[in-house]
């Protein structure tokens, strides 16, 4: 058996299964054995590779400089050129190297652009609570902003002077991510998340308001958007309070419904910047 032979064809073998398992990373696939066996194989390319350049040097050579006035070639200068513009196109996440980066995955996502190197898009998760209780229909509509990753909303109605009735929308978990926002995008596409309890001096005003802290949905705040069915008991003149905590900060959106005045409500907060619309309609 030739040695030139078996690195020549280990090196096209891995070369083959490092571009399949490369484009299934690129369109965000990412199963731990599709990056195990992208890792390893990259290891047993680079190693065999070593070996091709050491028994290929001289030609190299040749390819680089000419022999007889040792003056460096225009094709290495082209090569070393076309190697150096990436390099520093994708260290530095310059235009198109960025997007090109990520287009795969967010073609897979479905991401609708992007802003700030993040994926952007508009979808919608639907909600039932309360459903077993009888009173108003509460139909809302929560757009969250697309800096806010791993929220915590709490939703409850109170009469005109303040005071608790009922809860809207409670989570009875929180979703831990590892810190940074580009890990918690990262954690959340590949679903390496972790929940816990749901503690209600997380939520100061609502726990300060509630007479009622069991929580009334068994899983935790969506990360995307979402539509909220719901009920309530209140009457025809009362307030919807909504607590939005992401990222150490925490808002307090308010919204007045008078049924006499119309049915459709807009739930506000001063200054607020955690959600983009918070609009609510009784049937």
């Amino acid at each position: 058996m030739k040695k030139k032979n078996i690195i020549s064809l280990s090196i096209a073998l891995a070369f083959l299964f490092l571009a399949t398992t490369g484009l299934l990373l690129y369109f965000g696939l990412k199963p731990e054995f599709v990056t195990s066996i992208h890792v390893l194989l990259g290891l047993v390319f680079t190693s065999f590779a070593i070996f091709h350049i050491k028994n290929n040097w001289p030609s190299l050579k040749g390819y680089s400089k000419e022999r007889k006035e040792g003056k460096i070639k225009k094709e290495f200068l082209v090569a070393a050129v076309v190697v150096a513009v990436f390099l520093l196109g994708a260290g530095f996440s310059l235009p198109p190297f960025e997007q090109i980066q990520h287009f795969g995955e967010d073609l897979t996502r479905g991401g609708g652009g992007r802003k700030g190197g993040r994926v952007e898009k508009t979808s919608f998760n639907e909600i039932v609570t309360n459903k077993d209780k009888q009173g108003k229909v509460i139909q809302l509509i929560i757009q969250k902003n697309a800096e806010v990753i791993t929220p915590v909303i709490a939703i409850w109605t109170a009469d005109t002077a303040g005071n608790f009735i009922d809860n809207i929308f409670v989570p009875a978990k929180t979703i831990e991510v590892s810190s940074g926002e580009a890990d918690k995008r990262h954690a959340l596409f590949e679903g390496e998340i972790e929940t816990k309890k749901f503690e209600p001096v997380m939520m100061p005003g609502w726990q300060s308001a509630a007479k009622d802290t069991a929580t009334n949905y068994a899983e935790a705040t969506p990360t995307e958007n979402f539509f909220l069915d719901t009920k309530t008991k209140a009457g025809d003149k009362f307030q919807l309070m909504m607590e939005v905590k992401d990222n150490g900060k925490t808002e307090l959106y308010k919204g007045m419904v008078d049924l006499a005045k119309g049915n459709v409500i807009a739930l506000k907060a001063a200054n607020g910047s955690l959600i983009v619309r918070a609009i609510a309609e009784l049937q």
